[in-house]
């Protein structure tokens, strides 16, 4: 898209684009889930009749799927320790996360023209 002779490229998602804060947030998300299933778990070994058999076998593997969720929020924290700005973007290195005034954060790359023009906007 082409503003202003400027070029921006919006590619990044939200749940693509990481910082500490999202990683935090997640993993609390992740750990009440973890919790919640756990909880079913033992109360579906209290009654246990058989159509419950497959209901744990369910709740056991979301279980796992979360921890494996939770692992991977961990080698996200350690790699945003190493980035300047604490932020990650699996989609494009180089999208940011850029606030915007009562619309939540919006991400991309913004992107100069590679010719012609000052690169400046004209006056409003």
């Amino acid at each position: 898209m082409a503003i202003d002779s400027s070029k921006f490229k919006a590619v990044n998602s939200r749940d693509r684009n990481f910082t500490p804060g999202k990683v935090d947030k997640r993993q609390e998300q992740i750990e009440e889930s973890v919790q919640r299933y756990l909880s079913a778990l033992e109360t579906a070994d209290r009654t246990q009749p058989a159509e419950v058999e497959a209901k744990t076998e369910r709740l056991r593997e979301k279980i796992s799927t979360l921890r494996e969720q939770m692992q991977r929020m961990d080698t996200i924290r350690e790699e945003l320790k190493k980035q300047p700005d604490e932020q990650i973007s699996l989609t494009d290195p180089d999208a940011r996360s850029m606030g915007l005034a009562g619309q939540g954060h919006r991400h991309g790359r913004l992107q100069r023209p590679s010719g012609g023009g000052s690169g400046r906007a004209p006056p409003s």
